[in-house]
């Protein structure tokens, strides 16, 4: 029994000799981001989970906020209620949209274009106005087969008109960090549990060795 104490005794300052405690997790839990980047020119922003209720895509390298997951989709919200523009909330596919712990600069594309509107001529004589600028919100581009429209917004009301705005200005990707020795190692045994067996193995050798030493000092013939 004391042979049997002494070892326990033994594993528990072995595990405190290495910074470990029984109760202790290996892996760490990963924190949620708060931002999603788009990394491909593809992801769409939709009103349900469902890409046939597709609205536009978002601005490649510009982000949604995540606001909540739901299998293979995020809620999410898109844009500000600032200026021309309205915030938006739908849903987007997670795939080929990259969390980021922190967002760029500008998260949500702000670029008002230019529209041409001419109205319909009257019937007979009557003087017809010229063409008529008006500058609306763009938010993303909607493709049709080989035909691209941009959603937009003016005058409070959302629609489409022909073609696309894709010449904007884009975030800068930064690169990724190379991993760090903890990643690395990650796959390998962990150095402090190997200490510890090894320490735990060198202490069960000493006890060995010292209660057979001591029944030779006391053995009697």
């Amino acid at each position: 029994m004391k042979l049997f104490k002494t070892l326990v005794c033994c594993l528990f300052s072995a595990l405190i000799f290495t910074g470990i405690s029984p109760s202790s997790s290996i892996t760490a839990s990963a924190v949620g981001a708060r931002y999603a980047r788009a990394d491909a020119k593809d992801i769409y922003f939709c009103e349900r989970k469902d890409l046939s209720y597709a609205l536009f895509t978002i601005p490649y390298t510009y982000c949604v906020e995540i606001l909540s997951a739901d299998g293979d989709w995020y809620y999410v919200k898109y844009g500000e209620d600032a200026s021309l523009y309205k915030a938006l909330y739908g849903y987007c596919l997670k795939s080929n949209l990259t969390p980021v712990d922190e967002p760029p600069e500008n998260i949500y594309l702000n670029r008002p274009v230019t529209v041409k509107f001419r109205p319909d001529a009257p019937s007979g004589s009557l003087p017809v106005l010229g063409e008529i600028d008006v500058t609306v919100a763009f938010y993303g581009t909607y493709y049709s087969g080989a035909t691209a429209y941009s959603y937009v917004l003016y005058n409070g009301e959302f629609g489409y008109i022909y073609g696309a705005n894709d010449d904007y200005p884009l975030n800068e990707i930064p690169e990724p960090e190379p991993p760090t020795e903890q990643t690395v190692s990650g796959n390998k045994p962990n150095a402090k549990l190997i200490t510890v067996l090894v320490l735990t193995a060198v202490a069960g050798a000493a006890l060995i060795i010292l209660y057979l030493t001591g029944r030779k000092r006391y053995f009697k013939p």
